[in-house]
């Protein structure tokens, strides 16, 4: 017994030896630690606190809200578009493109933001010709047209406030100034598979320069939807560029260039004013179901193509200003068919707009009329759930153009030309598929067009004249009668 107790009576000794030293190592740690805290306590009291959290505050209000957005939009497409001349012969192609948007959007707070929209438009390769004296790159159609080199422009970059009340009053109101969201508008958004942009898009669809604003009428009339917005824009600067006074010498003697002493920069061009536009969007009622949407537009100064004379044989045109134009826009949307219907008409949208415009000349003539023509133009359309494929619409639209019909719709996205500025018939079909939500998507397209009357994608000058078929061919012309583009797509947006 005496044996087996002297061991264990041994490790208990050695065990309290071990904690009283683990006890006196504690002590030593805790005395360290106490020692430590009184060094923070007193660094603590040399911060400015009050600063630390302010800093803080403005990095936490940097990463929510003070940075740009980016935004993606991605397509690539391919076009076979083909052309029946007045004579019978037939031209087409196989066109492939990629078009990127990138997508900007910044709000420093609820009514001030900024949003903008950088475009690349290319066609695959190098072109082989270039036949065209710069208007590829217009203004107005710049980021519209397919072009074979890559440039990155600004397609949209605008500011836009925003306020509940409006002068005391419970009217919501906008105001924006600056490169303005004016492509792919109200009717035409149904085809391009995205959200309507400001103008209606049977009128207008171009980009340019300028300022909108807008109320919301609804809470002061008691009319569901009523909306009224005053919209201004510049197509055309009369703006002398900066070397301006230096100009090529095409005479074939002496040196390359003319230059000009007396040149000023900016100042006005001699004999050109500025092509601006001014006019309004008023929405008389809208539930959510069915709306009305007008639009009335006056544009001044409109360039075109105006006969100068011959040279060999053929006729020779100078780029001038010709006068100025009224237009306006009726349209009716049905966004679902009926009360308790089925689903396929409940998805249904139904819509039909007339619209007209009507040049008023300067001294020269517009659409090669010295006189005030009127052009009037219809547009129906039906947009629906493709039954057999899922995730799936389908589109159906007509719209007919009148002999002197002559609209804002140069950066309509068809490499045929607009159909909504044709001078006679055209019909369109399309389907649009959701492959992956709406972040990848596909579209099938069938455009074609009947034209009644040439000049329907000219400017407003000697251009824009409408003649028929025969009457072009009795003046040696041979102008495109028939127009198609099959169109497939594939689209990424996040």
């Amino acid at each position: 017994m005496k044996r087996l107790i002297s061991p264990a009576l041994i490790g208990l000794l050695f065990a309290v030896s071990n904690l009283n030293a683990s006890e006196a190592s504690m002590q030593k740690e805790i005395e360290q630690l106490k020692a430590q805290m009184q060094e923070l306590k007193k660094a603590q009291t040399k911060m400015n606190i009050s600063a630390l959290r302010n800093e803080l505050s403005e990095v936490k209000a940097h990463d929510g809200h003070d940075n740009i957005k980016w935004g993606v939009d991605f397509r690539t497409d391919y076009d076979f578009v083909n052309y029946k001349r007045a004579n019978g012969e037939n031209q087409s192609n196989g066109i492939f493109t990629n078009r990127l948007w990138l997508k900007m959007a910044f709000a420093p707070n609820d009514n001030l933001a900024f949003f903008g929209t950088l475009a690349y438009y290319k066609t695959y390769g190098q072109s082989l010709g270039a036949k065209s004296p710069g208007f590829n790159y217009f203004d107005w159609v710049v980021n519209e047209t397919a072009n074979p080199s890559d440039e990155l422009r600004v397609k949209e970059a605008y500011w836009l406030y925003r306020n509940n009340t409006f002068l005391g009053s419970q009217i919501p109101w906008t105001a924006s100034i600056g490169r303005r969201p004016a492509t792919d508008g109200l009717l035409v958004n149904y085809r391009e598979d995205q959200k309507a942009k400001s103008p209606l898009g049977h009128l207008i669809n171009m980009e340019f320069d300028g300022a909108s604003f807008a109320w919301q009428l609804e809470n002061v009339t008691n009319v569901s939807g009523m909306y009224f917005k005053v919209c201004m824009g510049r197509g055309m600067s009369n703006v002398e560029p900066r070397f301006y006074g230096i100009t090529q010498n095409t005479t074939g003697t002496g040196g390359n260039y003319f230059v000009d002493p007396n040149a000023t920069a900016y100042t006005k061009v001699s004999g050109r004013s500025t092509s601006d536009l001014a006019g309004f969007i008023f929405k008389p009622y809208d539930d959510g179901q069915y709306s009305v949407h007008t639009m009335w537009l006056k544009a001044f100064n409109l360039p075109g193509m105006i006969k100068a004379g011959t040279s060999g044989g053929k006729q020779t045109y100078d780029f001038d200003q010709t006068g100025d134009m009224t237009g306006g826009a009726l349209s009716v949307i049905t966004d679902g068919v009926g009360e308790g219907t089925s689903d396929f008409l409940f998805n249904t949208i139904l819509f039909a707009s007339v619209a007209y415009t009507k040049t008023h000349p300067n001294g020269h003539d517009m659409l090669g009329s010295p006189n005030s023509q009127t052009g009037t133009s219809i547009y129906v359309g039906a947009n629906f759930p493709a039954e057999i494929i899922n995730n799936a619409t389908v589109g159906l639209e007509y719209n007919h153009g009148s002999k002197y019909w002559r609209s804002f719709t140069y950066s309509e996205d068809t490499l045929i030309g607009s159909k909504l500025a044709a001078r006679g018939d055209a019909y369109e079909f399309w389907l649009n598929k959701d492959l992956m939500g709406k972040k990848f998507t596909a579209q099938l397209r069938y455009t074609y067009i009947n034209y009644n009357y040439t000049g329907s994608n000219a400017f407003f000058g000697d251009g824009g004249t409408p003649m028929t078929m025969n009457e072009a061919k009795a003046k040696g012309m041979n102008p495109v009668s028939k127009a198609q583009d099959i169109r497939l797509y594939l689209r990424y947006r996040y």
